[in-house]
């Protein structure tokens, strides 16, 4: 790793060896410069590491002008907790990020990530932004309501840029179950439909860059 950053002046790597196991962030130069060149809207996922390590890989992912993948750090630790989430959203604010501000974090509604945000005032409005992986709000309504029916109407609401429209489905959706209806409502509108995300997510509704990245 020293010798990365020697021919790679600017690149970022932190070790806490005093952890056991110890962890190690990493962000290349070329991607801390390229971040100005992305859109504002960070994809943040964790994914584990099989065969000969047993270690948790936390990667940050962007999309960039041509609507590539653009990957801006990594982070191994021994496992996801709010604690490892909270290192290494630190770690991205501090070297990374930066000065940049009106960042849109999109995720999975992982309960360790959603505390380690609440906690750390960076990555709080105006700062920064937080929407939730549609996808996988999708999955969990549909493990609470098997209906497809339903199912349809969430995915159009959370899709769709007017709100008229969002309100007439919503409806139907009470019709059909008040529980599903209150279940969505408890979500803030916000974190998962377009017509009230302020333009935030950049039309990006999930965090499949990132997940495309694990699986490569």
């Amino acid at each position: 790793m020293a010798a990365l950053q020697h021919l790679n002046l600017g690149t970022v790597v932190e070790w806490n060896l005093e952890r056991s196991p110890g962890i190690a962030v990493c962000a290349f130069k070329p991607a801390i410069d390229g971040i100005v060149h992305c859109r504002p809207v960070i994809s943040i996922n964790g994914t584990h590491v099989y065969e000969k390590y047993d270690i948790k890989l936390l990667i940050i992912v962007v999309v960039d002008a041509n609507r590539s993948i653009f990957p801006l750090a990594f982070g191994i630790f021994a496992n996801e907790s709010q604690e490892t989430w909270t290192l290494f959203l630190n770690h991205l604010k501090q070297h990374v990020v930066r000065q940049h501000s009106g960042i849109c974090l999109i995720f999975y509604r992982h309960g360790d990530i959603l505390s380690s945000i609440q906690n750390l005032r960076t990555w709080q409005d105006p700062y920064a932004y937080h929407r939730y992986c549609v996808r996988h709000l999708k999955t969990n309504f549909q493990r609470a309501y098997p209906n497809k029916d339903l199912h349809d109407l969430m995915w159009m609401d959370a899709t769709d840029h007017q709100e008229c429209k969002f309100r007439r489905r919503m409806d139907l959706i009470r019709e059909e179950d008040q529980g599903a209806y209150t279940w969505l409502m408890r979500h803030e509108l916000d974190k998962w439909t377009l017509h009230a995300d302020g333009g935030r997510r950049w039309g990006i509704l999930t965090t499949n860059v990132s997940e495309s990245f694990n699986g490569y």
